[in-house]
């Protein structure tokens, strides 16, 4: 039977190039991409072919391509074994992309929020979500169609009526049907502006289901599309919770028949009911009973027995929404002095002074407040005031109780915790740590916690987690416009800057940390090195300055980049606005260890396009000039990782030619380095190599003491390996072992070792040596990879190197002991496409 069917070969280069495109399968993806690339050289050669072949990027050019092998392949013995070998690889990158979520040891993430002990009632939306599950188990009789794809249940109604929390009670109290875990994304849908991208979600999905980073694909169709795969056969609970639009959820509903996806919204959302079946579970306003019961649970039992009709009379004014009604029992709880008659005179004056100032709905709140776009308006006809009245608002917005209460706690606060408040809330930061908080009131940690401590105990502030903090919307739309109107412009905009300038320190200082040696610009850089800051000169800083740091270290500073990544986004976003240029294409620059490991491309980009702006604006006046090429220069980056070549390009030019007016060579040898790094990617290698050599052109007109000089000779180490990457995938192996060689000796050179980066070489020299043909050449090279690796703590390397090892081993036994080494590798980072490849080529080799 012929293996090389346009099915198989076509499905292998659709594989091979999107990989190569995506960067979502790593080395083995690169080699493979690199693989087929050779493979179209040599068939355009012996086709008689003029131009060397780019990398495939449409349906009809990898059709053409696959065409091509074929032939060559059905017309040379020695081409078909070595394409069968190449299929061979790219069914493995193909399984490195997308492993089954059934695999054993799947990952079962638990991300939902606790949930609050005072939670009260919603049986009836508990209810209606378990007759939709029973809908589709059959119920009691068994007699209902089998369920084609996921129960959906889209949970609506107005702002503060505590759809989250009836949300997550559903998926707690349902948890034992959902055995593989629960997915949990707060979408921040209150409004356009705020509202997450779905690429944000997925990627943040896909690292909890146990996908690697360089796994997952950079654009949102590659992410969705391994997202399903992910979920399929499983079941699992998806809160989706605070969404915007149909358009927002789309790419994030798992299709598993097994699963239930829970969406909260302010809107209809007809949509989802038109396209995926969602049932409508309208939550409206607590009953009067079971408005009264959550107080009660907040304010105390003890505190409502003594004026339980006052006490009724203040949980109908709050017109049986959750947040006003917890403000108003932290508010009683916390004041031992406070009647519940007193409190209810003041609803009655509040309620009186909002009618007769003539507004219409709660100040402070936009006139969409009530969040009911396209969804109907609870029915509060039976909720009255404590006298006969009116329904509280008069019936024109079901929110404004919870911005009436909201505002008398805030009246109770003392001076330094109002401040707080107000300040927190300039910014819709996703959410706020101690530090950031700190930062804004320009005050000690110990001080700001006891004082975020007094507003979540007021219900003002939410907890998310240990030691961070978030505004529910309604109450931050009201702290925001008291900071206007009581702190005023000037005050406002330091606190913004003062907490910015936080997260840039903080992100250079991990930053440092991620990606040690390179070079950077900013005096962000600058004052953390000089102790100028929390860092101060201690040991931590001195090894920001030098090279040395831990594995540990670099995981943990990664790891608190991500913590804060939607936060930095927000600060770029804060920075651009207030205009504060420096700081906003400071954080940018601060932010390439984030993008440069995590990917999270749509993020870079937007952020990065801001970056942009801002170096412009600061070229223009009294800014730092090298930074619009810099800036540049790594929004191409974000581009690449999209597989948007045009526009990576586009950008590097630009950044080449910023950098040559403000005479900044350094910043002009990088642009022109990643011009090269561009054409590898696209297999346009004398394009590369050309780039390549003008970049240590560039490099050598930096003089002793100049401008970058301190870098010149990491960057020549570094150009070095590129350009021999550059002349194998020319077929130049001789000469391309000759420039590996330098470049390994330049890094060793270096008076801080660069020891990755020498490992990454010697992987390179034995990638050159196998496919020259002497598989012997390749092992040294490799043994000594495996020792660095080793010892640098980079697993993920070390066993890609040992999977290497094996191609090239003595013997079968020496194969065997790389494969297990390789195995046990990727099996402690939890790598499972690794642990599935090499399993299996043990089982064939009857080693396991």
């Amino acid at each position: 039977m012929d293996p090389f069917t346009m099915t198989a070969v076509l499905a292998a280069v659709d594989t091979a190039a999107s990989g190569a495109l995506s960067g979502a399968a790593g080395e083995l993806g690169r080699r493979t991409a690199e693989g087929l690339a050779g493979l179209a050289r040599r068939a355009r050669r012996r086709d008689g072919g003029g131009e060397p072949p780019a990398a495939p990027t449409g349906d009809g050019e990898r059709r053409a391509l696959a065409a091509l092998l074929i032939e060559r392949a059905r017309a040379e013995p020695g081409f078909a074994r070595d394409l069968a070998s190449w299929l061979r690889e790219s069914e493995w990158l193909t399984a490195a992309a997308a492993v089954p979520a059934t695999a054993a040891g799947a990952a079962r993430p638990r991300m939902l929020p606790p949930l609050t002990s005072a939670f009260t009632d919603r049986e009836d939306v508990l209810a209606a979500v378990t007759a939709l599950l029973d809908e589709g188990d059959g119920g009691s009789d068994g007699a209902a169609f089998p369920r084609m794809a996921a129960s959906m249940a889209l949970l609506t109604g107005p702002a503060g009526v505590g759809k989250t929390a009836a949300a997550v009670h559903c998926a707690r109290a349902l948890a034992a049907r959902f055995p593989d875990g629960e997915l949990y994304a707060d979408l921040r849908g209150a409004a356009a502006a705020t509202a997450v991208t779905p690429s944000e979600v997925l990627v943040r999905f896909l690292h909890r289901l146990g996908v690697p980073a360089d796994r997952v694909p950079a654009g949102e169709q590659g992410q969705a599309d391994l997202y399903r795969e992910r979920t399929e056969g499983r079941r699992m609970v998806v809160l989706l919770d605070n969404a915007h639009s149909a358009a927002q959820l789309a790419p994030l509903l798992t299709s598993s028949p097994g699963s239930l996806v829970l969406v909260t919204s302010r809107h209809r959302l007809p949509e989802l009911v038109r396209d995926h079946g969602a049932r409508i579970v309208r939550v409206g306003p607590l009953s009067d009973a079971d408005s009264f019961l959550l107080l009660t649970r907040i304010a105390g039992p003890e505190r409502v027995a003594a004026q339980r009709t006052h006490a009724e009379a203040v949980a109908a004014r709050c017109g049986g929404m959750p947040l006003a009604l917890c403000e108003t029992g932290a508010r009683v709880q916390t004041r031992e002095r406070l009647s519940w008659e007193s409190l209810e005179r003041e609803f009655a004056a509040a309620v009186a002074g909002l009618r007769g100032s003539g507004h219409g709905q709660a100040p402070g709140m936009p006139d969409d407040a009530d969040g009911l776009d396209d969804t109907a308006t609870p029915d509060m006809s039976g909720v009255t005031s404590g006298g006969g009245d009116s329904p509280v608002g008069g019936g024109d917005s079901p929110v404004e109780p919870a911005l009436l209460a909201t505002g008398l706690s805030y009246r109770d606060l003392a001076p330094d915790a109002a401040r707080l408040y107000r300040l927190l809330a300039l910014r819709p930061w996703p959410d706020i740590p101690v530090g950031a908080a700190a930062a804004a009131a320009d005050t000690g940690e110990a001080e700001v916690r006891r004082l975020l401590e007094t507003l979540a105990a007021a219900h003002l502030l939410e907890e998310t987690g240990e030691e961070r903090y978030r505004f529910h919307d309604l109450v931050r739309l009201h702290a925001e416009r008291r900071a206007h109107e009581e702190d005023g412009r000037g005050a406002t905009a330091l606190a913004v800057r003062r907490t910015v300038t936080w997260y840039l320190r903080l992100a250079a200082r991990a930053d440092a940390l991620v990606v040690p040696g390179r070079w950077h610009l900013g005096p962000a850089y600058a004052r953390t090195r000089g102790g100028d800051g929390p860092a101060g000169r201690t040991a931590e800083a001195s090894r920001i300055a030098g090279a040395s740091r831990t594995a540990e270290e670099a995981r943990a500073a990664l790891d608190g980049l991500r913590r804060e990544r939607a936060n930095l986004a927000e600060a770029v976003r804060a920075a651009e606005e207030y205009g504060f240029d420096e700081e906003a294409w400071q954080l940018c620059e601060a932010m390439w260890g984030l993008h440069l490991r995590l990917g999270f491309h749509d993020q870079w980009v937007a952020t990065h396009l801001r970056g942009v702006e801002a170096a412009r604006r600061c070229a223009a006046g009294v800014g730092d000039p090298r930074a619009e090429g810099r800036m540049r220069t790594q929004l191409a980056f974000g581009y690449m990782g999209l597989g948007r070549y045009a526009e990576a390009e586009a950008q590097l030019t630009a950044a080449a030619a910023a950098d040559e007016r403000a005479g900044h060579h350094r910043g002009r040898a990088t642009a022109t380095e990643s011009l090269g790094l561009l054409c590898l990617r696209q297999w346009r290698y004398e394009a590369a190599e050309e780039h390549f050599r003008q970049a240590r052109s560039t490099l050598d007109g930096i003089a002793p003491g100049g401008d970058g000089a301190d870098d010149v000779p990491r960057a020549d180490a570094l150009l070095a390996h590129h350009l021999g990457r550059a002349l194998r995938g020319q077929g130049r192996h001789a000469e391309a072992l000759a420039q590996l060689a330098d470049a390994l000796a330049r890094f060793r050179a270096l008076p801080d070792r660069d020891l990755y980066n020498e490992a990454r070489v010697r992987m390179s020299l034995a990638e050159t040596h196998l496919a020259a043909g002497d598989p012997a050449a390749a092992r040294t090279p490799l043994d000594e990879a495996l020792a660095v690796m080793a010892s640098e703590g980079a697993v993920l390397q070390q066993a890609d190197a040992a999977e290497l090892r094996a191609r090239c081993a003595e013997d079968p036994a020496d194969a065997v002991r790389h494969l297990r080494l390789a195995r046990s590798l990727y099996e402690e980072v939890g790598e499972t496409a690794g642990v599935s490849r090499t399993g299996a080529l043990l089982r064939e080799r009857g080693a396991d």
